[in-house]
């Protein structure tokens, strides 16, 4: 159902509205609004002062359709609740609603786009346009008073809650979708051939947004590192883009960067960056743990710890089979070993190697938290005492400045380049 939700004063004024190059008459704005808008109900807000006044010019039209709603007179907080209220609780689920702010209180347009992001939240429901008949400037124009579309400043909400999603956790779908609803249609790529950079550069941003989140989210840390290089170039490319097709993502496209270009390595793989790698996996931690993403760190700070003496000990970084293999069968030994009835154990290449580290104590203490606490977020809580999620956490706060400490003894320092 597509409803028009309008507001009255106390006082009418005979004004000549322009609304798409058409000119139509109206005491108030919602009476020119009848003329060239398609609706199925016309909710028309009234005190108990403008329904005496001025709704009767709506009244005239003996149209079926219109019908009065009546609200306080917005004197207090409590009153504007309560409009809050009466308004959207006369919408529907995936109705279609316009709004027209011409006329009311100065406190108006504030609420009607909370009520639009509400309804629109809420209830799924699709703000055609909120229009505003700007009858103060017909006399600057002719006599003639156009029809402005305020709508589109509503999405900028939408582009704020997801950009700061996507900041925040991590979760950049809801951007992702935004900007792929900013990408010119076949008819648009059809009739203006001009445009298509803008379908290739606005792909690409939702893309590159959509393969660092789900990098993020399955910890892909060197993928993280690779996508946060390409989105920074990406950004940067579709500057004017957003500028022309998505206006509120244009002035938040530098907070994305400065986020997400924190983890940006270009060939993290290679042996000459490993170092930074590490360093900036630390990094990631941290910033897994600060937004309660204790899967993630913990599942990362396991392997980060594998990773760090396998650079110390001059091992292959990325073979799963004899490097790392290496390292794990050492640390795994040496736990084993210190207990009071070790279980026979399969000497690795890397036992002495961990030994002789000064830190190997500090090590396995660790080593061990890290496995306890991986082990028990692993099995889901499925066991006879499980950790409270907000135990789980605790541990792994505390955890984070023993990472630290262990990168600062074992990894060589970064080298910071401007």
């Amino acid at each position: 159902m597509k409803i028009i939700i309008t507001f009255l004063g106390i006082q009418a004024k005979k004004t000549t509205y322009s609304f798409e190059d058409k000119n139509y008459d109206g005491e108030v704005f919602a009476e020119a609004l009848h003329k060239f808008c398609n609706y199925d109900s016309m909710l028309v807000c009234v005190t108990k002062e403008a329904k005496k006044t001025t709704f009767p010019i709506l009244e005239n039209l003996k149209n079926e359709r219109i019908q009065a709603v009546e609200i306080p007179t917005g004197e207090t907080t409590e009153q504007m609740w309560e409009t809050f209220k009466i308004i959207t609780e006369k919408v529907n689920e995936n109705d279609s609603v316009i709004f027209d702010i011409t006329h009311g209180l100065r406190s108006l347009p504030f609420l009607v786009f909370l009520f639009a992001a509400y309804l629109k939240a809420a209830k799924n429901v699709t703000i055609e346009a909120i229009y505003y008949g700007a009858w103060e400037l017909a006399f600057s124009n002719n006599g003639i008073a156009p029809v402005i579309d305020l709508s589109e400043f509503v999405s900028m909400i939408d582009w704020l809650t997801a950009t700061e999603r996507f900041i925040e956790i991590g979760d950049g779908q809801a951007l992702a979708n935004l900007l792929k609803t900013a990408i010119p249609s076949s008819v648009e790529l059809c009739n203006n051939p001009a445009s298509r950079p803008l379908k290739s550069q606005l792909e690409k941003t939702a893309k590159s947004i959509e393969t660092i989140s789900l990098a993020l989210n399955l910890t892909r840390p060197i993928e993280t590192m690779q996508s946060a290089i390409r989105l920074e170039e990406i950004l940067k490319q579709a500057e004017p883009s957003f500028a022309e097709r998505a206006k509120p993502f244009s002035l938040l496209s530098e907070r994305v960067v400065k986020e997400y270009g924190q983890f940006a390595l270009e060939d993290p793989t290679n042996q000459v960056a490993l170092v930074e790698n590490l360093w900036l996996q630390l990094q990631m931690i941290e910033w897994y743990i600060q937004r309660d993403r204790v899967v993630q760190a913990v599942t990362l700070a396991r392997e980060w710890l594998i990773s760090v003496l396998v650079l110390k000990f001059g091992e292959l970084m990325f073979d799963k089979n004899k490097g790392r293999k290496y390292v794990e069968g050492a640390i795994n030994n040496a736990v084993e070993n210190r207990k009071a009835l070790p279980r026979p154990i399969t000497p690795s290449p890397c036992d002495e190697k961990l030994t002789a580290l000064p830190q190997v104590e500090e090590l396995l203490k660790v080593w061990s938290q890290m496995a306890e606490l991986r082990n028990d977020i692993a099995h889901v809580g499925m066991n006879l005492n499980p950790q409270p999620a907000l135990k789980l956490k605790e541990k792994a706060l505390l955890l984070y400045p023993q990472l630290q400490k262990i990168a600062e003894e074992l990894l060589p320092e970064r080298v910071i380049t401007e």
